[in-house]
């Protein structure tokens, strides 16, 4: 569970004089939840914010919080630690935020409050639940990518997700602290349901992003031939999948691709003598280990299932990957707030 916000404000209002006080929890705006709306009083000037609150920012975090916060000058981003190149980023952006220390940018039409120098050493160490681990994301991805497993036995729920058992019994009960699964009966049997589905997904996009998709990167190469992307993404060995931007391309046909992700299992020196590719740190194509259970998930023209492609669509800062990660959303997740 994260800290509450009162906790995380105590020393910016002791440094600036300021008072906070929360006005409302868990609200929702837009058709969105947020996480609170708190009131910021300097002398006699009052200042509302929404709050977006996270344990630690991460740069893959980014792109769903722009996309989130608008307009800027309406938010405040309230964190435990947030990196100090980061920091810069938000403030070009226009971002406002409060970190537990105390350092913070806030800005608005009357109000500017600019602190930089607190030591954050103390904070780093940010608890997050195993859920959030990268076998805890495997399993949220099998949940959200096929949802009516969730009440299968425990030994099959391992075999779907490819996680350990002893996982799942964990898993579940964080969920549920976390809520994000609740109980219900059906057929007067108890059973288990997913709710919060688009938070869940907002937030594992997120931390897939940052945690578990950098140990599944295998590298980057170019390709060799000039080749038009219809030709290239329709021409590929069977055991090699899109991700991305021509996954996005198949399964809206919304989508002109720039950078091509793929996944698979295959022995990369095959991949690359199959794709003519050669290794290049500033190559137009990606290659991730393929997480999921082959076994069990359907492939749509030869792309990853369609929560993986919303993830990586929606951590993009191109504006046009992440309309078209909404797409895929409609078209295939349908979740409903």
């Amino acid at each position: 569970m994260q800290d509450s916000i009162d906790a995380l404000v105590i020393k910016f209002c002791q440094l600036t004089g300021s008072r906070i006080r929360v006005l409302k929890k868990e609200l929702k705006h837009k058709g969105e939840q947020i996480d609170a709306e708190i009131e910021l009083k300097t002398g006699s000037l009052k200042t509302t914010f929404y709050v977006e609150q996270k344990n630690e920012m991460r740069q893959a975090m980014l792109p769903a919080l722009i996309e989130r916060m608008k307009p800027a000058s309406d938010w405040l981003l309230v964190c435990k630690y947030i990196p100090g190149p980061l920091k810069e980023e938000l403030r070009n952006m226009g971002i406002n935020y409060l970190e537990e220390p105390g350092n913070c940018y806030i800005r608005t039409e009357n109000l500017m409050f600019f602190v930089n120098d607190q030591s954050v050493t103390s904070y780093r160490l940010v608890k997050e639940g195993k859920i959030w681990s990268p076998a805890g994301l495997k399993f949220i991805f099998t949940l959200l990518q096929a949802p009516a497993i969730l009440n299968l036995p425990y030994r099959r729920l391992a075999f779907t997700a490819k996680i350990a058992l002893g996982n799942i019994g964990p898993f579940i009960d964080e969920l549920e602290e976390n809520g994000f699964l609740a109980k219900g009966v059906k057929n007067k049997k108890n059973v288990y349901y997913l709710q919060n589905r688009n938070e869940l997904l907002r937030k594992w996009s997120e931390l897939y992003a940052s945690i578990l998709k950098p140990k599944l990167r295998k590298g980057k190469f170019r390709f060799l031939d000039v080749v038009d992307w219809k030709k290239r993404i329709k021409n590929i060995p069977a055991e090699l999948y899109w991700g991305g931007e021509p996954a996005g391309a198949e399964l809206t046909g919304h989508l002109t691709p720039e950078k091509y992700t793929m996944y698979t299992n295959m022995d990369i020196p095959k991949v690359m003598k199959d794709l003519k590719l050669v290794p290049d740190t500033n190559g137009e194509l990606e290659i991730f280990e393929a997480f999921w259970n082959m076994d069990v998930f359907n492939i749509i023209n030869q792309t990853v299932p369609p929560v993986i492609v919303y993830a990586d669509l929606i951590n993009s800062l191109d504006s046009r990957n992440r309309e078209t990660a909404e797409r895929i959303k409609t078209k295939y997740l349908d979740y409903q707030a």
